[in-house]
Protein backbone atom coordinates (compact mmCIF):
# COMPACT_ATOMS: atom_id res chain seq x y z
CA UNK A 1 0.00 0.00 0.00
CA UNK A 2 0.98 3.62 -1.48
CA UNK A 3 2.57 5.70 1.66
CA UNK A 4 0.19 8.79 1.27
CA UNK A 5 1.81 10.87 4.60
CA UNK A 6 3.24 14.02 3.41
CA UNK A 7 7.56 14.17 3.11
CA UNK A 8 8.15 17.68 4.40
CA UNK A 9 10.70 19.87 3.21
CA UNK A 10 12.26 22.33 5.44
CA UNK A 11 13.09 25.21 3.58
CA UNK A 12 16.46 25.98 5.50
CA UNK A 13 17.95 29.63 6.26
CA UNK A 14 15.33 32.10 4.91
CA UNK A 15 18.75 34.21 3.44
CA UNK A 16 20.07 31.22 1.90
CA UNK A 17 18.98 29.64 -1.54
CA UNK A 18 16.68 27.13 0.62
CA UNK A 19 13.54 28.83 -0.20
CA UNK A 20 13.74 29.43 -3.39
CA UNK A 21 15.31 25.80 -4.22
CA UNK A 22 12.36 24.29 -1.55
CA UNK A 23 9.44 25.97 -4.44
CA UNK A 24 10.89 25.34 -7.33
CA UNK A 25 10.91 21.46 -6.26
CA UNK A 26 7.50 21.43 -4.39
CA UNK A 27 6.19 22.85 -7.55
CA UNK A 28 7.62 19.91 -9.81
CA UNK A 29 7.39 17.02 -7.08
CA UNK A 30 3.89 15.54 -5.49
CA UNK A 31 3.26 14.61 -2.25
CA UNK A 32 4.97 17.45 -0.49
CA UNK A 33 4.61 19.78 2.25
CA UNK A 34 6.91 22.76 2.80
CA UNK A 35 7.87 23.78 6.32
CA UNK A 36 8.45 27.24 7.07
CA UNK A 37 7.20 30.98 6.80
CA UNK A 38 4.82 31.55 4.57
CA UNK A 39 5.73 35.03 3.69
CA UNK A 40 9.14 33.96 3.36
CA UNK A 41 7.94 31.23 0.39
CA UNK A 42 5.38 33.67 -1.40
CA UNK A 43 8.83 35.92 -1.69
CA UNK A 44 10.43 32.94 -3.40
CA UNK A 45 7.62 31.84 -5.44
CA UNK A 46 7.43 35.13 -6.72
CA UNK A 47 11.26 35.02 -7.31
CA UNK A 48 10.68 31.57 -9.12
CA UNK A 49 8.30 33.61 -11.67
CA UNK A 50 5.18 31.90 -9.91
CA UNK A 51 1.67 33.73 -9.37
CA UNK A 52 1.15 33.92 -5.31
CA UNK A 53 -1.48 32.06 -5.54
CA UNK A 54 -0.01 28.95 -6.73
CA UNK A 55 0.92 28.92 -3.15
CA UNK A 56 -1.45 27.01 -0.77
CA UNK A 57 -1.02 27.55 2.90
CA UNK A 58 -2.30 24.40 5.21
CA UNK A 59 -3.66 24.82 8.52
CA UNK A 60 -2.32 20.62 9.55
CA UNK A 61 0.79 19.53 8.04
CA UNK A 62 -1.14 15.88 6.66
CA UNK A 63 -3.49 18.36 4.58
CA UNK A 64 -3.37 17.61 1.11
CA UNK A 65 -2.66 20.34 -1.51
CA UNK A 66 -4.81 20.99 -4.56
CA UNK A 67 -3.46 19.64 -7.69
CA UNK A 68 -0.89 22.13 -8.58
CA UNK A 69 -0.46 24.11 -5.97
CA UNK A 70 2.80 24.52 -3.40
CA UNK A 71 1.88 23.79 -0.07
CA UNK A 72 3.58 24.91 2.97
CA UNK A 73 2.87 25.20 6.22
CA UNK A 74 4.07 27.41 9.20
CA UNK A 75 5.10 25.91 12.80
CA UNK A 76 3.04 27.35 15.85
CA UNK A 77 5.13 30.74 17.01
CA UNK A 78 7.48 31.15 13.90
CA UNK A 79 8.58 34.79 14.24
CA UNK A 80 8.20 37.07 11.01
CA UNK A 81 11.24 39.01 9.77
CA UNK A 82 13.12 40.31 6.82
CA UNK A 83 15.15 38.19 4.67
CA UNK A 84 18.57 39.51 4.02
CA UNK A 85 19.88 37.81 1.11
CA UNK A 86 23.48 36.23 1.73
CA UNK A 87 23.98 37.52 5.62
CA UNK A 88 24.19 35.57 8.70
CA UNK A 89 21.11 36.78 11.39
CA UNK A 90 19.64 35.59 14.88
CA UNK A 91 16.06 35.89 12.47
CA UNK A 92 16.88 33.86 10.16
CA UNK A 93 18.75 30.81 12.35
CA UNK A 94 15.73 30.71 14.56
CA UNK A 95 13.14 30.77 11.65
CA UNK A 96 15.57 27.65 10.31
CA UNK A 97 15.35 26.33 14.00
CA UNK A 98 12.09 26.12 14.72
CA UNK A 99 11.10 24.16 11.04
CA UNK A 100 13.30 21.74 11.86
CA UNK A 101 11.84 21.10 14.77
CA UNK A 102 8.53 20.81 13.75
CA UNK A 103 9.25 18.71 11.34
CA UNK A 104 11.38 16.09 13.52
CA UNK A 105 8.39 16.07 16.01
CA UNK A 106 5.62 15.45 13.17
CA UNK A 107 7.65 12.46 12.01
CA UNK A 108 8.65 11.12 14.98
CA UNK A 109 4.33 11.12 15.66
CA UNK A 110 4.17 9.38 12.37
CA UNK A 111 2.23 12.60 10.85
CA UNK A 112 4.99 12.74 8.26
CA UNK A 113 6.74 9.95 6.38
CA UNK A 114 10.14 11.60 6.23
CA UNK A 115 11.82 15.25 6.65
CA UNK A 116 14.49 16.98 3.94
CA UNK A 117 16.14 19.62 5.01
CA UNK A 118 17.62 22.75 2.80
CA UNK A 119 20.67 24.37 4.23
CA UNK A 120 20.76 26.22 6.99
CA UNK A 121 23.78 28.40 8.42
CA UNK A 122 25.07 27.14 11.34
CA UNK A 123 26.43 30.02 12.43
CA UNK A 124 23.29 31.59 12.32
CA UNK A 125 21.40 29.03 13.97
CA UNK A 126 24.10 29.40 16.82
CA UNK A 127 23.21 32.92 17.29
CA UNK A 128 20.49 31.40 19.44
CA UNK A 129 21.35 28.02 20.15
CA UNK A 130 24.98 28.24 21.68
CA UNK A 131 27.31 25.62 20.10
CA UNK A 132 24.71 24.07 17.26
CA UNK A 133 27.03 21.92 14.92
CA UNK A 134 24.12 21.27 12.33
CA UNK A 135 21.81 19.59 11.48
CA UNK A 136 22.96 15.41 12.38
CA UNK A 137 23.70 16.16 16.07
CA UNK A 138 20.37 17.80 16.95
CA UNK A 139 17.89 15.88 15.03
CA UNK A 140 19.54 12.86 16.82
CA UNK A 141 19.54 14.32 20.03
CA UNK A 142 15.49 16.03 19.59
CA UNK A 143 14.79 11.98 19.01
CA UNK A 144 16.81 10.89 22.02
CA UNK A 145 19.16 8.80 19.86
CA UNK A 146 22.89 8.19 20.90
CA UNK A 147 24.40 6.17 18.24
CA UNK A 148 24.08 8.06 14.84
CA UNK A 149 26.02 8.85 12.33
CA UNK A 150 26.35 10.93 8.91
CA UNK A 151 26.20 9.54 5.72
CA UNK A 152 26.43 10.98 1.93
CA UNK A 153 24.86 9.64 -0.99
CA UNK A 154 25.24 9.47 -4.70
CA UNK A 155 23.27 7.38 -6.88
CA UNK A 156 24.35 3.39 -5.87
CA UNK A 157 27.29 4.66 -3.48
CA UNK A 158 27.15 5.51 0.27
CA UNK A 159 29.80 6.47 2.50
CA UNK A 160 29.02 6.97 6.28
CA UNK A 161 31.43 9.20 8.74
CA UNK A 162 32.39 7.78 12.00
CA UNK A 163 33.39 11.88 12.82
CA UNK A 164 32.37 14.61 11.27
CA UNK A 165 32.79 18.61 12.94
CA UNK A 166 35.66 17.95 15.34
CA UNK A 167 39.28 19.49 14.57
CA UNK A 168 41.61 16.97 12.79
CA UNK A 169 44.18 16.90 15.52
CA UNK A 170 40.91 14.83 17.78
CA UNK A 171 39.52 12.71 15.07
CA UNK A 172 42.53 9.80 16.16
CA UNK A 173 41.08 9.64 19.94
CA UNK A 174 37.39 9.26 18.68
CA UNK A 175 37.76 6.52 15.98
CA UNK A 176 37.80 4.03 18.51
CA UNK A 177 36.72 0.05 17.45
CA UNK A 178 32.98 0.59 19.05
CA UNK A 179 32.68 4.46 16.94
CA UNK A 180 34.40 2.23 13.70
CA UNK A 181 32.19 -0.76 14.29
CA UNK A 182 28.61 1.21 15.19
CA UNK A 183 29.12 3.52 11.65
CA UNK A 184 29.80 0.15 9.71
CA UNK A 185 26.32 -1.28 11.34
CA UNK A 186 24.65 2.19 10.53
CA UNK A 187 25.81 2.08 6.93
CA UNK A 188 24.89 -1.75 6.70
CA UNK A 189 21.57 -1.07 7.15
CA UNK A 190 21.00 2.05 5.49
CA UNK A 191 22.00 -0.01 2.64
CA UNK A 192 19.48 -2.55 3.25
CA UNK A 193 16.83 0.00 3.52
CA UNK A 194 17.81 1.53 0.36
CA UNK A 195 17.41 -1.87 -1.77
CA UNK A 196 21.15 -3.76 -1.05
CA UNK A 197 20.62 -6.76 0.06
CA UNK A 198 23.71 -8.11 0.35
CA UNK A 199 25.78 -4.96 0.78
CA UNK A 200 29.64 -4.37 0.56
CA UNK A 201 31.27 -2.50 2.67
CA UNK A 202 34.88 -1.02 2.75
CA UNK A 203 36.44 0.43 5.73
CA UNK A 204 39.11 3.31 5.09
CA UNK A 205 42.29 3.55 7.05
CA UNK A 206 43.28 6.55 8.87
CA UNK A 207 46.98 6.89 8.12
CA UNK A 208 48.47 7.16 4.76
CA UNK A 209 48.45 3.65 2.89
CA UNK A 210 46.75 2.26 6.00
CA UNK A 211 48.99 3.07 8.87
CA UNK A 212 51.40 0.36 6.61
CA UNK A 213 51.08 -1.99 9.11
CA UNK A 214 52.24 0.27 11.76
CA UNK A 215 54.91 1.88 10.39
CA UNK A 216 52.55 5.32 9.91
CA UNK A 217 50.56 4.90 12.59
CA UNK A 218 48.79 2.49 14.72
CA UNK A 219 45.65 3.30 14.89
CA UNK A 220 44.44 1.29 11.96
CA UNK A 221 45.77 -2.14 14.11
CA UNK A 222 44.84 -1.19 17.54
CA UNK A 223 41.05 -0.10 16.53
CA UNK A 224 40.33 -0.19 12.65
CA UNK A 225 41.00 -3.30 11.52
CA UNK A 226 39.57 -4.93 15.04
CA UNK A 227 36.20 -3.20 14.39
CA UNK A 228 36.53 -4.63 10.88
CA UNK A 229 36.70 -8.22 12.43
CA UNK A 230 33.85 -7.56 14.76
CA UNK A 231 31.67 -6.64 12.06
CA UNK A 232 32.88 -9.54 9.68
CA UNK A 233 31.81 -11.89 13.21
CA UNK A 234 28.50 -10.02 12.77
CA UNK A 235 27.87 -11.31 9.35
CA UNK A 236 28.31 -7.70 7.82
CA UNK A 237 30.47 -7.95 4.71
CA UNK A 238 33.11 -5.73 5.57
CA UNK A 239 36.53 -5.15 4.32
CA UNK A 240 39.64 -2.68 5.88
CA UNK A 241 40.89 -1.31 6.39
CA UNK A 242 41.81 0.38 2.82
CA UNK A 243 44.17 3.15 2.06
CA UNK A 244 41.61 6.09 1.40
CA UNK A 245 43.26 6.27 -1.86
CA UNK A 246 42.56 2.24 -3.04
CA UNK A 247 39.06 2.14 -1.17
CA UNK A 248 37.25 5.37 -2.88
CA UNK A 249 37.91 4.06 -6.35
CA UNK A 250 36.66 0.65 -5.17
CA UNK A 251 33.57 2.24 -4.23
CA UNK A 252 33.06 4.49 -7.61
CA UNK A 253 34.12 0.83 -9.41
CA UNK A 254 31.45 -0.66 -7.80
CA UNK A 255 33.40 -3.08 -5.49
CA UNK A 256 31.64 -1.98 -2.52
CA UNK A 257 28.36 -0.57 -1.89
CA UNK A 258 29.47 1.79 1.15
CA UNK A 259 32.38 3.02 2.72
CA UNK A 260 33.30 3.95 6.02
CA UNK A 261 35.26 7.34 6.50
CA UNK A 262 36.79 7.88 9.31
CA UNK A 263 36.57 11.87 9.17
CA UNK A 264 34.72 14.86 7.28
CA UNK A 265 37.65 15.73 5.27
CA UNK A 266 38.48 12.09 3.64
CA UNK A 267 34.91 11.37 2.04
CA UNK A 268 33.20 14.90 1.47
CA UNK A 269 35.69 15.95 -1.04
CA UNK A 270 35.59 12.65 -3.41
CA UNK A 271 31.77 12.79 -2.63
CA UNK A 272 31.66 16.52 -3.67
CA UNK A 273 34.26 15.74 -6.52
CA UNK A 274 32.08 12.71 -7.94
CA UNK A 275 28.94 14.75 -7.53
CA UNK A 276 29.70 18.69 -8.34
CA UNK A 277 29.53 20.22 -11.80
CA UNK A 278 30.24 23.33 -11.32
CA UNK A 279 31.02 24.09 -14.81
CA UNK A 280 27.69 23.59 -15.47
CA UNK A 281 26.41 24.63 -12.45
CA UNK A 282 24.77 21.11 -10.92
CA UNK A 283 24.88 19.60 -7.56
CA UNK A 284 24.00 16.19 -7.05
CA UNK A 285 24.12 14.10 -4.03
CA UNK A 286 22.29 13.63 -0.56
CA UNK A 287 23.07 13.80 3.29
CA UNK A 288 21.37 11.26 5.38
CA UNK A 289 21.25 11.19 9.32
CA UNK A 290 21.86 7.40 9.92
CA UNK A 291 20.81 5.57 12.90
CA UNK A 292 17.35 7.91 13.84
CA UNK A 293 13.79 6.64 14.35
CA UNK A 294 12.87 8.66 11.49
CA UNK A 295 14.13 9.05 7.79
CA UNK A 296 16.21 12.19 7.09
CA UNK A 297 17.95 13.65 4.19
CA UNK A 298 19.22 16.88 2.95
CA UNK A 299 20.97 18.29 -0.23
CA UNK A 300 24.86 17.94 -0.05
CA UNK A 301 25.53 21.62 -0.01
CA UNK A 302 25.12 25.00 1.91
CA UNK A 303 23.42 27.90 2.10
CA UNK A 304 24.70 29.14 -1.03
CA UNK A 305 24.61 33.24 0.28
CA UNK A 306 26.59 34.16 -2.61
CA UNK A 307 24.10 33.50 -5.13
CA UNK A 308 20.89 33.54 -2.47
CA UNK A 309 17.68 35.58 -4.10
CA UNK A 310 20.02 36.91 -7.03
CA UNK A 311 20.50 33.50 -9.03
CA UNK A 312 18.16 30.38 -9.33
CA UNK A 313 21.05 27.85 -8.12
CA UNK A 314 20.35 24.51 -9.13
CA UNK A 315 17.74 22.04 -7.13
CA UNK A 316 19.26 18.40 -8.51
CA UNK A 317 20.60 17.81 -4.75
CA UNK A 318 17.45 18.51 -2.92
CA UNK A 319 15.29 16.35 -5.74
CA UNK A 320 17.85 13.56 -4.94
CA UNK A 321 17.08 14.10 -1.45
CA UNK A 322 14.20 13.68 -1.68
CA UNK A 323 13.85 10.74 -4.11
CA UNK A 324 16.08 9.03 -1.25
CA UNK A 325 13.79 9.62 1.24
CA UNK A 326 10.63 8.33 -0.61
CA UNK A 327 13.21 5.26 -1.51
CA UNK A 328 13.44 4.53 2.09
CA UNK A 329 10.47 5.36 3.26
CA UNK A 330 8.26 3.00 0.63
Amino acid sequence: MPNRKPILITIGDPNGVGPRLSVRTANREKGVVLVGDPAVVLKAARAEGLSESVVQILSKPEDHAAAGKVAVWAPPGLVPGEVEPGRVTAWAGAQALSCVDAATDLCREGRARAMVTAPLAKESVALTLPGFDGHTGHIAARCGVRIHCLSLNLGKMWVAFVTTHIPLSEVSTHCTREAVAETGRLLHEALRKSGVASPRIGVAGLNPHAGEHGLFGREEIEAIDPAVTDLVAEGIRAVGSLPADVVFPQLKAGIFDGVVSLYHDQGHPVMKTLGFDLKRGILRGVNVTLGLPIVRTSPDHGTGFDIAWRMPGDDSSLRDALRLARRMTR
